[in-house]
């Protein structure tokens, strides 16, 4: 005859089934793995702090690498704090972020210049953006994430799309408006990055 499960054998077997579903912290993991994603966060805000501090010097190499590396950095870092808050730990994840963050980067910079030096007035710029730019990033985003995810492009993609573009509609206007109003274009990346921070905590609840 079996002999019945004890309470020590029930919560060892949730452990299990939590871990396996997702990477989920579990009573017995939930205070080192707590102190893992801090100490990543810490590591990925001086990391972000130091490009942003030494941004002009690291353009000096390439005028694409701060924006590469600072993109990187934002993107890992929001990401890595909803874990934080969702208490979970996806290295995977993580990564996923860290690729966006600096492709978003690349194309950010070289979209901003295109931008500035076609048009002077400021509503052609920002209609142009919120237009143009603003579908083509979550395009991007969202293949990226399919690709990551299912290794294709799913009919869940194209819901995806339309979502986040839904939600990018609520946020970026007012920060083009501000970034193409009234500052210096020199100041426009940097700026955009911060605004990014935020979000990529809103694209990682909806990825």
């Amino acid at each position: 005859m079996a002999r019945e499960k004890t309470d020590k054998d029930i919560e060892k077997e949730a452990e299990a089934a939590s871990a396996q579903a997702g990477n989920y912290f579990t009573p017995r993991s939930a205070k080192a793995s707590r102190g893992k994603v801090i100490a990543i966060i810490l590591a990925e805000a001086c990391f972000t702090g130091a490009i942003y501090t030494n941004y002009d010097k690291i353009k000096v190499v390439h005028p694409l690498l701060s924006p590469i590396l600072l993109g990187a950095g934002t993107a890992a870092l929001a990401q890595t704090f909803n874990q934080y808050v969702k208490h979970v730990l996806s290295y995977n994840r993580i990564l996923k972020f860290i690729t966006w963050g600096m492709i978003n980067g690349c194309f950010t910079a070289l979209w901003i210049d295109l931008v500035t030096r076609t048009f002077d007035s400021t509503v052609h710029r920002v209609l142009l953006d919120q237009l143009v730019g603003a579908p083509m990033f979550q395009l991007l985003f969202n293949i990226l994430n399919s690709l990551w995810e299912h290794g294709e492009i799913t009919k869940q993609t194209h819901v995806a799309f339309f979502r986040s573009l839904r939600w990018s509609y609520c946020f970026w206007p007012l920060f083009s408006i501000l970034a193409f109003g009234f500052l210096d274009p020199s100041l426009m990346f940097p700026a955009n990055c911060l605004a990014t921070l935020v979000w990529n905590v809103i694209l990682s609840k909806l990825a």
